[in-house]
C-alpha cells in the first residue's frame, strides 16, 4: 500500500511538473511573439507596403501629368518693374482639380490591384541575423485599401547666392491592410509629391500668395 501511494504521489507529481512547464512555455511564447515576432513581421510588412504604394502613386503621377497639361499652370509669377519677382500666386483652382484628379487615378489603381503575397523567411520573423534568410517561410498577405487624406504644403529652399526655390508638394495619404498569420493590421503610407516650383533671383517677396489649407477641398470626398 505504501509503495502504491508513493507511486501514485510520484506521478502524480510529474504530472504536475508538465503542466507548470506548460504554461511557462505558453506564456513565454504569447510574450515572445508580441515582442519579437509581431514587430519584425510588421517592419517587413511595412517595406513591403510602401515600396507597392509608392510605385502605384508614381505610375497615378505619371498618368495624371501627361494627360492633364493644365498641372503647368499651378503657379503664377509676377514681377515689378525691376523684373524683381514681387509675389508668387498660387492657383487653387487647378492644383484642386490636381488633387481630385491624381485622388480618383490613385484609387482606381487600388480597386484593380490584386493582393500581394510576400514570403518572408522564419529567421527574420525570429530577429536571428544569422538565420535571416533560412526558412520555413511565412506568407504575408499586402493590399492596399485606399486614401485617407490629400494636402498641400509650401516651401522656401535656398538654391544658392540669392536664389531661393518655391516648392509646391502634394501630401497624399494612403493605407494598405497587412494579413499576418498572427494580426491583421492597417499601416499609412504618406506620399510626397513636388507639382510645382520656381525659382526666385534676388530678395524673397515679403508678399506671396501661399496654398491657403482651408479653400482646398478634400479630394477623397469626390471619390467614389
Amino acid at each position: 500500500m505504501r509503495r502504491r501511494k508513493y507511486k501514485d504521489k510520484q506521478k502524480n507529481g510529474k504530472w504536475f511538473v508538465c503542466l507548470i512547464l506548460l504554461i511557462v512555455m505558453s506564456i513565454y511564447s504569447m510574450v515572445f511573439t508580441e515582442k519579437i515576432v509581431k514587430p519584425n513581421m510588421a517592419a517587413i510588412a511595412e517595406v513591403k507596403v510602401k515600396a507597392m504604394i509608392t510605385q502605384i502613386v508614381n505610375e497615378a503621377v505619371h498618368d495624371q501629368f501627361v494627360s492633364d497639361a493644365g498641372v503647368l499652370d499651378l503657379l503664377t509669377i509676377k514681377t515689378d518693374n525691376e523684373g524683381n519677382i514681387s509675389f508668387v500666386q498660387s492657383n487653387t483652382l487647378a492644383m484642386n482639380q490636381l488633387a481630385t484628379g491624381l485622388t480618383q487615378k490613385v484609387q482606381g489603381k487600388y480597386k484593380v490591384t490584386d493582393p500581394m503575397t510576400v514570403s518572408v523567411p522564419m529567421g527574420s520573423i525570429l530577429g536571428s541575423q544569422i538565420l535571416s534568410q533560412i526558412g520555413p517561410y511565412i506568407e504575408l498577405k499586402v493590399l492596399p485599401i485606399g486614401m485617407s487624406k490629400v494636402n498641400f504644403k509650401t516651401e522656401f529652399e535656398s538654391t544658392g547666392i540669392n536664389q531661393t526655390k518655391y516648392k509646391v508638394f502634394l501630401e497624399m495619404d494612403s493605407q494598405a491592410r497587412v494579413l499576418a498569420p498572427f494580426s491583421i493590421n492597417n499601416i499609412n503610407v504618406q506620399s510626397t509629391i513636388l507639382v510645382a516650383e520656381a525659382v526666385i533671383v534676388g530678395e524673397v517677396p515679403n508678399s506671396y500668395i501661399n496654398v491657403p489649407k482651408e479653400s482646398i477641398m478634400d479630394a477623397t470626398n469626390n471619390v467614389e
